[in-house]
């Protein structure tokens, strides 16, 4: 009985290696409807350099799309952004919700989000000056790491 769940276990995981992996492509149409929009909306002046959709067993769970001037993407199944890294720019003003806009204006005056990530329950924001900022669904600031 061992013998036969080891091997049951074994084709399992060659057949899981088998179907799942990830596709390098530069074809925009793969990606969701949701994710052709965002980037169309705020990174219109910038081309898709390569797409990289990561999936698992017959299912696609998160596109990473790298962008010509170096800012990457996350995307997940739907099309909704995970993340947005523009590096050393500033993420595009539209894209910051305005509570994290406001708390940026009063506390920290002149410097610019560079990166957010967005969780289940929270946004957090890295600064230009290093500091990453972290909000619950509320906007209220929860960790703050300079």
């Amino acid at each position: 009985m061992k013998k036969i769940l080891s091997i049951a276990l074994m084709m399992f995981v060659i057949f899981q290696s088998a179907c799942a992996g990830d596709v390098i492509t530069h074809d925009t149409k793969r990606l969701p409807e949701a994710a052709r929009k965002f980037i169309s909306t705020y990174f219109a002046r910038a081309q898709v350099s390569h797409i990289k959709i990561e999936s698992e067993l017959f299912q696609t769970k998160k596109y990473e799309v790298l962008l010509t001037d170096r800012t990457e993407i996350d995307f997940d199944r739907h099309g909704e952004w995970l993340e947005v890294d523009c590096n050393d720019t500033p993420v595009p003003l539209g894209l910051i919700p305005p509570y994290v806009s406001n708390y940026l204006g009063e506390t920290f005056p002149g410097t610019h989000v560079v990166k957010m990530e967005r969780g289940h329950r929270e946004l957090e924001v890295d600064l230009d000056n290093g500091m990453s900022i972290t909000f619950n669904a509320k906007g209220e600031v929860t960790d703050i790491d300079d």
